[in-house]
């Protein structure tokens, strides 16, 4: 008895676990289509604000909960009072996203049908929005990211992004939760289920043309060189570690030189900018050594890059074939706590170390020297996400409408080796280039580095600290300069679902008012 009391407790905690399974390291993605089932079937047994919140709440927290449980894990870095302080926080903050959720989806007008399966998807994806970029953004845990190795469903992102796909399961969910729990009633709520599985097998059918249309031979190619080094952090840290991981470096970068790459690409934070620009003369007189023995390949560097006023910006490099600095694109988006410190005024020595300086402006960078107009490199073009920037879809795609026809991500996920955040970092790549229809490399320290072509799809051998791959060469094709839908648009999809919930919680309001003025 006490179980049936509590059942709706218990199919709310079902949804968070299942949930979680379908994201990295599970990756049972199916699961995904039916995980917030049992959530919303126990959300139709509530009878109050205060008893929704709280079935929307352990659904949230359960999930988050296991989805973020490396940073609980962070404490060979940081103080674990701080990190599993932080770790708390951070996952009670997101699961509050799933009690919204639950306690207006539960005072809406429609319990049922096929307006209930709309407004639950266009409710989910407007809290995923506004937790993209509320309060500097944190938009890990997207439903659609379960998608991430199903090529043939993420297809629409280049119209939706990533929130397309997220809406086609929520939708999906609600249909399913709503012929069950008006199972009586089956055949009117057979349009319910039915809408939302006509839909997913159009955008299906979508992606099987998409990805099955014959492409034309790309007209330029660039054959990119990965080496991620796979330094451990602890090993990052420590100063005096810091020539023998800048001799692999060196080590690698002639090795693969060898098989001619047309761009060789170090990590995120790799050397100290001092080193490509010469204040650091024995170093730079070593990597200047090593350019002149790579011939006339140019490379992409992750720096730690200090301005003349002595500021330190998180960066990416150009240098051309002859040493020269072509550009820099400096992160924008910084990790709070982890590259910077939110209110730092308040809260001057709650954590101790030197923050980054943020960025100003997207830069896309060229990877030759400009004026040789024989190399076929010169029309190549690269917009370079560093780290946590890659998560922000709208971000990703400015460097494409800047001209970047090739996309890179730099990173350093040597933080959290051992854990599923590597997997699930990688798990985003995907829908950026299916978002922007652009190849994407990436290049990861501690993690997955690999290239993805333009659907979405693993194309290169992968490197992790696992195996025993220390590098990755692969052809990776230039865009013609084409725009997505969602490349020149953003995020019109999910700017449409929030006003689309804006107006139905605005008449649910009025409609209650009425309703009261009537009574009295």
């Amino acid at each position: 008895m006490t179980f049936l009391k509590h059942s709706r407790f218990w199919l709310s905690a079902c949804s968070g676990i299942l949930l979680f399974c379908s994201f990295p390291n599970i990756n049972f993605y199916p699961i995904a289509w039916i995980a917030l089932v049992p959530f919303l079937v126990a959300l139709s047994k509530v009878d109050n604000w205060k008893s929704a919140f709280i079935v929307g709440y352990i659904s949230g927290f359960l999930f988050f909960a296991g989805l973020l449980v490396a940073i609980a894990l962070l404490y060979p870095y940081a103080n674990i009072f701080v990190t599993l302080l932080g770790y708390i926080l951070l996952v009670a903050y997101t699961a509050v996203y799933f009690g919204v959720f639950a306690v207006i989806l539960r005072h809406l007008p429609w319990k049922s049908g096929i307006l209930y399966a709309t407004a639950a998807a266009t409710l989910w994806v407007s809290l995923e929005w506004v937790r993209g970029w509320l309060m500097t953004g944190f938009p890990w845990g997207y439903l659609g990211y379960t998608q991430w190795n199903n090529p043939i469903c993420i297809q629409i992102a280049s119209i939706t992004g990533v929130y397309g796909v997220s809406f086609l399961i929520i939708f999906l969910n609600a249909g399913i939760a709503s012929i069950i729990v008006h199972r009586k009633q089956w055949r009117k709520e057979l349009i319910t289920v039915g809408i939302p599985i006509l839909l997913t097998i159009i955008c299906f059918g979508y992606g099987v043309i998409v990805i099955s249309k014959p492409e034309p031979t790309p007209k330029t190619q660039v054959k990119v060189a990965l080496i991620p080094g796979n330094i451990p952090q602890i090993d990052k840290w420590n100063a005096k570690k810091f020539p023998e991981i800048f001799r692999k470096y060196v080590r690698l970068t002639l090795k693969t030189s060898q098989e001619n790459p047309d761009l060789i690409i170090w990590p995120e934070t790799t050397v100290r900018g001092q080193i490509l620009t010469g204040e650091w003369i024995n170093y730079h007189n070593v990597f200047s050594e090593m350019v002149n023995s790579i011939g006339d390949t140019p490379m992409l560097i992750g720096a730690t890059d200090p301005d003349t006023l002595g500021d330190i910006y998180n960066r990416v490099v150009s240098v051309s074939s002859d040493g020269e600095i072509l550009g820099k694109y400096a992160k924008m988006h910084l990790v709070p706590f982890g590259e910077y410190v939110p209110l730092s005024d308040f809260l001057p020595n709650f954590i101790q170390f030197l923050p980054f300086e943020p960025g100003k402006t997207v830069e896309v960078l060229p990877i030759t020297k400009p004026g040789d107009s024989q190399n076929k490199k010169d029309s190549v073009i690269v917009g370079t996400s560093i780290c946590f920037e890659s998560a922000f879809p709208n971000h990703f795609r400015k460097f494409a409408n800047k001209g970047a026809n090739v996309m890179g991500i730099l990173t350093n996920d040597a933080w959290f080796v051992g854990t599923a955040f590597p997997e699930l970092h990688l798990a985003m790549a995907p829908f950026r280039a299916v978002e922007n229809r652009r190849d994407v490399f990436r290049c990861a320290n501690g993690g997955y580095t690999c290239t993805i072509d333009k659907f979405g799809r693993i194309k290169s051998t992968i490197v992790t600290p696992d195996n025993d791959n220390e590098y990755v060469i692969q052809d990776i094709s230039v865009s013609d300069g084409n725009k997505t839908i969602y490349t020149q648009y953003g995020n019109w999809f999910p700017l449409l679902s929030t006003l689309v919930t804006l107006v139905i919680i605005s008449v649910q309001i009025m409609h209650h008012r009425n309703k009261t003025q009537l009574q009295t």
